[in-house]
């Protein structure tokens, strides 16, 4: 997923935060935020909401086993608010790359 353009003058910072059946975060607010990327390696589904507490069975849906979400500028969909996930029941690992300067 190419999810940076132009110069390459960002940093990645990894982490990889466990979502469970309560909302907590995935990725923290950050106003220098240039990109970032959710992937969930785990086996049950995560959903994950922007700037708002995760509810199961809304907002963007990261699949088991690989399903991933990419923000950046370059696609439109840049936020800075922090990222908070849920699982139904369960948890899962999500790794998480932000790009910032």
């Amino acid at each position: 997923v190419d999810v940076l353009s132009g110069p390459i003058d960002r940093t990645p910072a990894h982490t990889a935060p466990t979502a469970t059946s309560a909302s907590s975060a995935m990725l923290a607010a950050a106003a220098t935020r240039k990109a970032a990327l959710l992937i969930n390696i785990g086996t049950v589904d995560v959903f994950i909401k922007l700037g708002a507490t995760a509810v199961a069975s809304q907002g963007i849906l990261l699949q088991a086993n690989g399903g991933s979400f990419a923000m950046s500028d370059m696609l439109g969909n840049l936020d800075t608010a922090a990222i908070n996930g849920i699982t139904a029941s369960g948890s899962a690992v999500v790794l998480v790359t932000q790009w910032t300067p």
